[in-house]
């Protein structure tokens, strides 16, 4: 099928999936894999081939840096410990068990092949892991952690994919390189990822000095930095996936500054659409290559092929609950990075953090990026079933892990914290008063009436943010209701005026760009009156 129209079908199965998702208990992720397995079946869908390669340069870099940039620093720096040994200590672990697991259950598969296939479901994907919790109320910690793990560990599972390949493909393994790998891919990577990230951070400072800070024009160079740093490691043979999100993590909480109103808002209006649209894509392509990848081990029987991949996700979550519970447990008793309880591991935080394993776009385009030949041009053994796992085991995970969440965070009676909410409480009542101070200040210099009044109502709005937030709440709540009776005495306003604007349009009065500069002007108004009460 020609690019056009593909790309057209997996925006309409996005678009559908989307609006699917609000009348079914399915995930979004699970329910447009679902809808790219119904799509296969369609003419011309049926042999949709994906070049690894490529899905990785266009897809991955926008996704890990969006992700990385709204991961909160302060955090993940409180939680690199125990995330550090999930995404290092759980890998290696992971990459051996499975690799002598699957070549005992399946003598045909070579060891060094079996190895790779440890090494391709190892990290728990990014995409995969936020697509599924972003929504749920889980504890801040959890979220931070999970995220980050997922992040992190690509680094360590696709230095354990390319060690593996290539003592698959050549029959040739030294343990003593693996260190000096690691050491230069994960390095460079971050080295890259942060230079880059500065690069680009400086040249958006330059142009603004220089008054070329057109809100399209800084968004599209933001867009373009998970691409630069991606390629850019590529090119020096380190890793771009740690590099995309080095840069990621380093623009957290610093791209903003010295962008405009209008620059930050359509800033996290175009990510957020570019987020939305290529974890869909991720998905629904994984789907449409569901029945290919069956076809390729149809010399196994249905049967043996289930308990193999159900073997696999077994596996998986025993390594997975096992080392989260036993590293929890050591770090509280050595006092090592313990950041919980005094009294030590909550079982239902370990349990989430255990369960909440999804794989999904990395494990995919790892498992595609398998050479069909090895050195000796020879076929790679048993590569089919490896791809084949590799899908089961993304198709279980979202499954059996992310769509019992919903109901096991509901069983677990674990709400989320409300650190972040008392942060945004006092953040707003320290900006009010400093906003009261400087309005304060400034209105003794006033001489005219008029602008003495408006700096009296200025001062009276903020004043009545600050009795919201600290006042005493009988007086919080009967001030809050009078603020929503006046939100909706405006937007009543705003609603006729767009009513009576849509009438001169009707009648030739106003031509269409009239019309659309005026209603722009009624939307931000809109949007203004419609902040909750609680905001202020």
């Amino acid at each position: 099928m020609p690019l056009i129209e593909l790309s057209l079908l997996l925006l309409l199965a996005i678009a559908v999936g989307g609006a699917l998702v609000h009348w079914t208990p399915l995930p979004l992720p699970i329910l447009l894999v679902v809808l790219g397995v119904v799509a296969s079946f369609l003419p011309g869908l049926d042999g949709i081939e994906v070049d690894p390669e490529l899905f990785l340069l266009l897809f991955i870099p926008p996704i890990l840096f969006a992700d990385a940039w709204t991961l909160p620093r302060r955090d993940f720096v409180r939680a690199l410990k125990p995330v550090l040994l999930l995404a290092l200590g759980l890998v290696v672990l992971t990459v051996l068990a499975v690799g002598y697991l699957m070549h005992w259950l399946i003598p045909a598969m070579p060891l060094a092949v079996a190895f790779t296939l440890g090494a391709i479901v190892s990290p728990t994907d990014a995409v995969a892991t936020v697509a599924t919790t972003q929504l749920l109320p889980l504890p801040a910690r959890i979220v931070h952690i999970v995220n980050a793990e997922s992040l992190l560990n690509d680094a360590s599972g696709l230095v354990a994919f390319k060690l593996a390949l290539a003592a698959a493909a050549t029959g040739l393994f030294s343990s003593t390189t693996v260190a000096g790998d690691f050491v230069h891919l994960a390095g460079g990577g971050i080295l890259v990822g942060v230079s880059v990230e500065w690069f680009g951070r400086e040249l958006r400072q330059r142009l603004i000095r220089l008054h070329a800070g057109d809100p399209v024009l800084q968004t599209l160079l933001t867009v373009l930095i998970p691409y630069g740093a991606y390629l850019a490691a590529e090119a020096l043979q380190v890793s771009g996936i740690l590099a995309v999100v080095a840069a990621g993590l380093w623009a957290s909480g610093q791209e903003a500054k010295g962008l405009s109103a209008d620059a930050r808002q359509h800033a996290r209006e175009v990510w957020r659409m570019l987020s939305y649209v290529l974890n869909g894509v991720v998905f629904v392509l994984l789907g449409l290559q569901l029945r290919r990848m069956l076809t390729g081990v149809d010399h196994f029987a249905p049967l043996d092929l289930a308990l193999y991949a159900l073997a696999l996700w077994l596996l998986l979550m025993v390594l997975r609950i096992a080392w989260v519970w036993t590293s929890a447990h050591l770090r509280f008793r050595l006092h090592w990075g313990w950041g919980g309880d005094a009294s030590g591991p909550d079982p239902r935080r370990l349990l989430l953090v255990s369960w909440a394993a999804v794989r999904g776009s990395i494990t995919l385009a790892t498992a595609l990026s398998i050479p069909t030949v090895i050195a000796s041009g020879t076929p790679f053994p048993e590569r089919d079933l490896v791809v084949f796992l590799a899908a089961a085991t993304i198709i279980l995970t979202l499954a059996l892990n992310g769509l019992p969440l919903p109901w096991l965070i509901r069983k677990l009676a674990l709400n989320s914290d409300d650190q972040p909410a008392h942060e945004e409480h006092a953040a707003r009542a320290a900006i009010a008063r400093a906003a009261l101070a400087k309005v304060a200040v400034a209105s003794r210099e006033l001489d005219d009436p008029e602008d003495r009044a408006f700096a009296e109502q200025l001062l009276a709005r903020y004043q009545g943010k600050l009795e919201l937030l600290e006042g005493d709440p009988g007086h919080a709540q009967l001030r809050a209701t009078h603020i929503a009776l006046r939100r909706q005495l405006r937007l009543a306003a705003i609603g006729a005026e767009r009513q009576r604007l849509h009438e001169l349009h009707a009648a030739d009065a106003i031509n269409d760009e009239t019309l659309r500069i005026i209603e722009e002007e009624l939307d931000e108004r809109e949007l203004v009156s419609m902040i909750s009460v609680d905001r202020g």
